[in-house]
């Protein structure tokens, strides 16, 4: 049975009788500007291949102004429903251009900018900045996918995702178009991100306008990554599913994400008891990463076009 449902879905990906095209194409420059908004519903919250042991689903809001000469910005508010963690969390702010060379090769340059919730417990939460740009190339019968992204944390990360996809129109007139894009991707990391937000968990910022109690001793813990440079974190296949209407697009994204590479750490412990220090290096390793699973979410959005 499984051998079957993989030789469906590489069927899909790769039949050369359909025509092709890349999900995540710049959007064609137009003579006019435009502006929508989205809604959408995350399941769960996943990162490189990881997620937290409790489910994060969000609930989130983008606004998107593109312009005719290819430029856009969009900013987005993102509401976490965990139980007792439920509110603001984070929100984004992005700013791209669009290009097109030739009829094959397409995608963005684009910059984005990160604020968080001051209890925000996000996985990526000390990511601070990101640079990056795509590249979609069009060979037809199947699309070449390719991202490249510094993140800016404590110390920057180097980030790569390669990938196949290939949009299938099941059916189309001139009010909807039904598609369908399967995918396959992989995820190439350094790890800082990890670091910085491991150390974050260990030691949180205390609000100085609260009075805190009087402390017997104290606990500093600084955590480091045992491996160094750029891993393969995860391979990501992707089902979505697009609806478009004239003022509408519904989509559904089913993913499920395979990780690899163990991220594993050391912690320096220094604690602190009536002015006597001791010291332990100890394995801190948290218990996700040393039962890696396979993780399936999904994300349903739902936007309106001006």
């Amino acid at each position: 049975m499984a051998n079957k449902l993989w030789f469906t879905f590489f069927t899909l990906l790769f039949s050369p009788i359909l025509v092709a095209q890349p999900i995540r194409k710049g959007i064609a420059k137009k003579d006019t500007t435009s502006f929508k908004i989205q809604t959408n519903y995350l399941n769960n919250y996943v990162y490189n291949g990881r997620a937290d042991s409790l489910k994060a689903p969000y609930f989130y809001t983008t606004a998107t102004v593109n312009f005719a000469n290819g430029l856009y910005a969009s900013f987005s508010l993102n509401y976490l429903l965990s139980p007792g963690q439920t509110g603001y969390d984070f929100s984004e702010l992005d700013l791209g251009y669009n290009y097109a060379v030739g009829e094959r090769l397409s995608g963005e340059v684009y910059g984005s900018k990160y604020f968080y919730s001051s209890q925000s417990n996000l996985l990526s939460g000390n990511i601070t900045a990101d640079l990056g740009f795509t590249a979609n190339y069009d060979f037809q019968f199947v699309n070449f996918h390719n991202s490249f992204d510094v993140f800016f944390s404590n110390k920057a990360d180097l980030q790569i995702v390669p990938g196949f996809e290939k949009e299938i129109t099941i059916g189309s007139n001139k009010v909807n178009t039904l598609t369908i894009t399967p995918g396959i991707y992989s995820s190439f990391s350094s790890l800082n991100f990890y670091e910085s937000t491991i150390n974050r968990r260990l030691n949180p910022l205390k609000n100085a306008k609260i009075k805190q109690p009087a402390q017997v001793g104290s606990l500093q813990s600084t955590t480091t990554m045992d491996q160094k440079g750029v891993k393969f974190l995860d391979l990501e296949l992707s089902f979505p599913i697009s609806y478009d209407l004239n003022k509408w697009n519904i989509t559904l994204t089913p993913t499920y994400a395979i990780p690899f590479n163990k991220i594993t750490t050391t912690s320096l412990n220094i604690s602190t008891v009536n002015g006597s220090s001791k010291t332990a290096t100890v394995n801190s390793t948290p218990y996700s990463e040393t039962h890696l699973n396979n993780i399936f979410f999904f994300d349903f959005g739902i936007t309106y076009k001006f």
